[in-house]
């Protein structure tokens, strides 16, 4: 889908939502694209970066941004933004559309502040919301980490553990992405090509900081996260050595009873054979060598954790 909006008497925004085949050949030959911009522009598996071509006069920024259909284990997609000419074009999908209202949103306040409505002055605007979106996605990582940890103190659970994954693979996403970002932005700081005044400089210096501040949040959740996976990891290593270390002492101590009534059942002349008391005998033989094995087991440190 695509529809077109003045953003003044120089610039138009034109806002490129799941185009068709037929409505990509339109807006190659409508408004001067080319088809290799176009195509990185719309591709959803594109990494964040900036792309210019100065024959065409086009300049493309593809930024990472969270995506509306976020399941479990969280995503995030590219979007496009692309300075043709006079025209801005944005692309998006349905699971990114949510870019256009926020665009929208800054270009009616820019509208009613201003007399000269700059371009770059509303898509800093609106890559600066598209960041600071981050900090709400990393902070309920957190909380939700923060229960899961309550919840593993009681007892560590398959579940939790399966839970604390898909927060693991959610940050990779998130820091994946704020990394990327933070690159381009970066970038466009120190590109000679783009013109902007001081307070669009500002405002691009504000966007990075807040996605610089976004990266070290995700980045400070990621490392907890696996700190406490990998002490949950060492709970679970310990509990299970101590399961092995019970069933071996079990078997060691089944094992002498075996003997010694092995021993007092052949079918050969043995010690109390005819004696009234043999059975007690061998009863009160088979404690004494438990015993014995129990405290041989206790001299080498075998009960210490």
């Amino acid at each position: 889908m695509i529809s077109e909006k003045k953003i003044n008497s120089q610039s138009t925004w034109i806002t490129v939502n799941n185009p068709t085949e037929n409505e990509i050949q339109s807006i190659i030959h409508q408004y001067n694209v080319t088809e290799e911009m176009l195509g990185y522009a719309t591709d959803p598996n594109e990494r964040a970066r900036i792309e210019t071509d100065h024959d065409a006069n086009i300049f493309l920024i593809i930024f990472d941004v969270l995506s509306k259909d976020i399941t479990d284990s969280g995503s995030t997609e590219p979007i496009g933004i692309m300075l043709a000419n006079n025209y801005v074009l944005t692309f998006t999908r349905s699971s990114t559309e949510f870019m256009n209202t926020i665009f929208d949103k800054y270009l009616g306040i820019a509208q009613r502040q201003e007399n000269k409505i700059s371009p770059l002055t509303i898509i800093f605007r609106t890559l600066y919301e598209l960041s600071v979106q981050y900090f709400d996605a990393v902070t309920n990582i957190n909380r939700q980490r923060q229960q899961i940890q309550k919840s593993m103190v009681k007892r560590i659970s398959r579940r939790s553990i399966s839970d604390m994954l898909h927060l693991e693979t959610s940050l990779v996403y998130y820091l994946t992405s704020l990394k990327t970002n933070n690159a381009l932005l970066t970038s466009l700081s120190r590109r000679p090509d783009i013109k902007m005044t001081k307070a669009q400089h500002e405002q691009l210096e504000d966007v990075i900081v807040e996605s610089q501040q976004g990266e070290e949040m995700a980045q400070l959740a990621t490392d907890i996260i696996e700190r406490v996976a990998n002490a949950n990891s060492n709970i679970l290593d310990s509990d299970l050595n101590n399961t092995m270390k019970f069933l071996t002492v079990f078997s060691i101590v089944l094992a002498v009873p075996s003997i010694v009534f092995g021993f007092f059942g052949q079918n050969v002349l043995i010690p109390f054979q005819h004696s009234v008391m043999g059975w007690e005998f061998t009863i009160f033989i088979t404690i004494i060598l438990i015993l014995i094995v129990l405290l041989v087991l206790n001299l080498n440190n075998f009960f210490k954790k």
